[in-house]
């Protein structure tokens, strides 16, 4: 496989950097631990390029890696503040499509994450398994939950 340059890298984040934030956003619900979370896993990337053995699966390692330092943010961020400063928080950003969006901020964030990957980021079922180091029917079963509570919301 051809190693990917330093122009090439920087191309690639340009083009999946909008992926990365919605995901980091969908986990965290915050834009500056959203903002972090990106640029610690470009960080992350930069060091680890040359472990990346597919050049064609860049954007299911960098997702990886997106969500791997949107956990760990979460996490950190859970012991830090408590449950009432994170519901004041509120959605992470509006789109066009706001009242759908809002719903998907408001499922749990294991369902959270399979819908914004598959719906918004558009990334296969077997891709979205290796991002969240699950297996294929899981992501599955996430996603039909998920579909399932949203349906519920939007009725």
């Amino acid at each position: 496989m051809a190693e990917i340059k330093k122009e090439q890298f920087s191309e690639l984040i340009r083009k999946y950097n909008p992926d990365m934030y919605r995901l980091a956003a969908g986990i965290l619900q915050n834009c500056q631990d959203a903002e972090d979370a990106v640029s610690e896993a470009v960080l992350r990337a930069y060091e680890n390029l040359g472990k990346l053995r597919n050049t064609e699966k860049f954007k299911a390692w960098i997702m990886q890696i997106t969500a791997n330092e949107a956990r760990k943010t979460y996490a950190r961020r859970k012991r830090t503040f408590t449950s009432e400063y994170l519901e004041e928080l509120g959605p992470v950003f509006e789109d066009e499509h706001h009242e759908l969006w809002d719903s998907v901020m408001k499922l749990d964030v294991v369902f959270r994450e399979a819908i914004i990957l598959f719906y918004y980021d558009r990334l296969s079922i077997r891709e979205i398994a290796q991002v969240l180091k699950v297996k294929e029917g899981t992501v599955k079963s996430r996603l039909s939950r998920g579909k399932k509570q949203l349906k519920e919301m939007l009725e």
